[in-house]
């Protein structure tokens, strides 16, 4: 069973009742591939990110859920900003009655090979995926806004189904 509830865009989203939360999300890259991880709290396909803790940077909280969720160390300065994704829309609902609004610095991460894996604590599974078999995946909606402003940007013509999901 889901712990969590990603909405973007969704006119039926909670309110928040809690206050906003900022985290880092990182799209990891190698040989023209993109590092997806199934996601325990809602089976469904995201990039690395996660809350930001007190005494950490944007890039220090990137680096620590990399390493966390995936096995690879990275540094930071292979982080690339992306973007800050900030619309009020973004909410994570879960099950213990906290809703937040979420904000993520993204960043771009690209390898030159594709390293060994480890399945972290939060993460079903991983893997790597060619761009186009994005189209197929059940993505964290929060996520797939991130990727496609990648996509976009790295001018890769891919359009990603828009699903409003409740779980």
């Amino acid at each position: 069973m889901p712990t969590a509830l990603y909405y973007l865009h969704d006119p039926f989203a909670p309110d928040p009742n809690c206050p906003a939360r900022f985290g880092s999300a990182v799209i990891i890259t190698a040989e023209g591939k993109i590092l997806l991880e199934k996601r325990k709290d809602n089976f469904r396909w995201g990039i690395v990110s996660g809350d930001m803790h007190a005494t950490e940077t944007f890039k220090d909280t990137a680096v620590r859920k990399t390493m966390k969720e995936t096995g690879i160390k990275i540094y930071p300065d292979q982080l690339k900003p992306l973007k800050v994704f900030d619309d009020p829309s973004r909410i994570v609902n879960f099950l213990d009655g906290n809703i937040y609004r979420i904000v993520s610095f993204g960043y771009v991460c690209e390898l030159d090979a594709i390293p060994e894996t480890k399945v972290g604590e939060e993460s079903l599974e991983l893997r790597w995926v060619e761009p186009s078999e994005l189209t197929d995946l059940s993505l964290v909606i929060t996520h797939q806004e991130i990727l496609e402003y990648y996509l976009k940007l790295k001018q890769i013509d891919i359009e990603l189904p828009y699903r409003i999901y409740r779980q």
